[in-house]
């Protein structure tokens, strides 16, 4: 979240009641995985229907190579060219394996589980286990309740009757060779620091597409790419001539560093992928600090219009969590942290004056990277980046979403193992209904053959 954001704005509007600076245009493009298709859509819209002209482009994570590779040149039309480049190689992409490869110890990890998780499950000294209690059920007695909050360890009960002992002695040659392997597992992940490592996408986005450095420097493009100082937990900024800032824009050391490298420790998200050393520091994922960057293109950059394409839906996907493990819980309430963080990022953009493009629906997740999901996420955002350059109603954005949704149910049936010809005629007929009723001004070029294929 922006540091004294409340601040920050006070002192805008007091430029604002004072001065009127020339207008200045510029992007700013959240993370979020796979889920830049999004931008890409909104983008397309952008640039073809609104004809921005972006001078300022700020970006994080994903949205860290879409800014970089728009950034080869301050002229729209070859920003536009740029974009349709990162289109067609982002829209190739057929699997996960695309973006993320595992980590050999980490496959390793996959393929020894069901018979490391069978030795502890019957090794572990629950001969009879029954279920347990993984929250506080707050009916009865307070008192009572504290009392067995306080004295409750369902963890105590480890104990190994002498049937389980003779059934542990009588596999060790099974446990040995699980253990051997798990040793050598964990060796791994210790040398790789990560679960994966980058897919061919990025070979293809930094290599293949003709990307250069170089471009960026010279364009006239005021770049910024967000990641963190992991060993100081700061905010920082790679400009688009290698040099390192930070927050406030001001030079973190003289070094000039490649642009690509800071691409690379924009999207180190911890734990997928591996940290990035740049210097003395060692960097990851913007993402950890701020999703949405906006503060650096408005307060730094003078950003007077800026263009805002967060590809996240606001809030967390419903889901019961009665019954589930301590792992589950703790990365369930960052993944609610972090929400609270984008949206408070979001509404300071909004309170800046910014254009926020974002989605209501989650397509898809950041990792998944399936062809028709992305296609839909891309149509998704130029949808979404149409309403609010027009001003649509609520009703036409319902109608919007409603047409998504179907086209997402139709994908969904289209993966079951017996397509039901009934279900998906009916799904076909729906989304020709709803296109009857809709905006064909907030639609993308080829909407009519929606309702034929996916």
């Amino acid at each position: 979240m922006p540091h004294n954001w409340f601040n920050r704005l006070l002192q805008l509007s007091h430029r604002a009641e004072h001065t009127e600076p020339p207008q200045v245009q510029g992007l700013v493009l959240s993370g979020g995985g796979s889920r830049a298709s999004f931008h890409i859509g909104a983008l397309r819209y952008l640039y073809s229907q609104a004809h921005i002209a972006p001078t300022c482009i700020v970006g994080t994570s994903a949205g860290s190579i879409v800014a970089a590779m728009l950034a080869q040149s301050l002229a729209p039309s070859d920003q536009a060219e740029n974009l349709s480049q990162l289109e067609q190689l982002w829209m190739a992409m057929e699997s996960s394996d695309d973006m993320f490869v595992e980590q050999a110890w980490f496959t390793r990890l996959r393929a020894q589980w069901d018979d490391i998780a069978a030795l502890v499950v019957q090794h572990g000294g629950h001969t009879d286990e029954q279920p347990t209690d993984k929250v506080v059920d707050a009916t009865g007695d307070p008192m009572e309740l504290v009392h067995h909050a306080m004295e409750d360890d369902p963890s105590l009960d480890m104990t190994i009757s002498p049937g389980v002992l003779w059934q542990l002695l009588g596999s060790l040659p099974r446990i040995g060779r699980a253990g051997a392997g798990l040793a050598a597992t964990v060796r791994g992940a210790e040398r790789a620091a990560s679960a994966y490592r980058p897919g061919p996408i990025v070979n293809r986005l930094l290599f293949e597409s003709g990307f250069q450095s170089a471009r960026v420097a010279k364009s006239g493009v005021r770049l910024r790419i967000a990641f963190v100082d992991l060993n100081s937990g700061t905010l920082r900024f790679m400009r688009e001539d290698g040099i390192i800032v930070d927050r406030d824009d001001q030079p973190v050391g003289h070094a000039s560093h490649d642009l690509t490298l800071g691409v690379w420790a924009s999207c180190a998200i911890p734990g997928v992928f591996r940290p990035v050393k740049l210097g003395n520091e060692v960097y990851v994922d913007g993402g950890a600090r701020e999703s949405v960057p906006v503060e650096m293109a408005v307060t730094n950059l003078g950003v007077t219009r800026p263009y805002v394409i967060a590809v996240d839906p606001p809030g967390v996907e419903p889901g019961d969590f009665t019954d589930k493990d301590v792992v589950a819980v703790m990365l369930r309430v960052s993944s609610i942290i972090l929400d609270e963080t984008f949206q408070d990022e979001v509404e300071w953009a909004r309170a800046a004056g910014a254009c926020v493009i974002e989605p209501r629906l989650s397509v898809h997740s950041a990792l998944t990277v399936e062809p028709t999901l992305l296609r839909i996420n891309r149509d998704y955002g130029w949808m979404c980046a149409a309403e609010e350059i027009i001003n649509a109603t609520s009703a036409l954005r319902d109608i919007n979403d409603a047409i998504i949704k179907a086209r997402c149910e139709w994908t969904a049936l289209a993966k079951e193992p017996t397509v039901d010809e009934a279900a998906v005629s009916a799904i076909q007929a729906r989304i020709r209904e709803l296109l009857t009723q809709a905006d064909e001004t907030l639609l993308p070029p080829g909407y009519q053959t929606w309702a034929d294929a996916l």
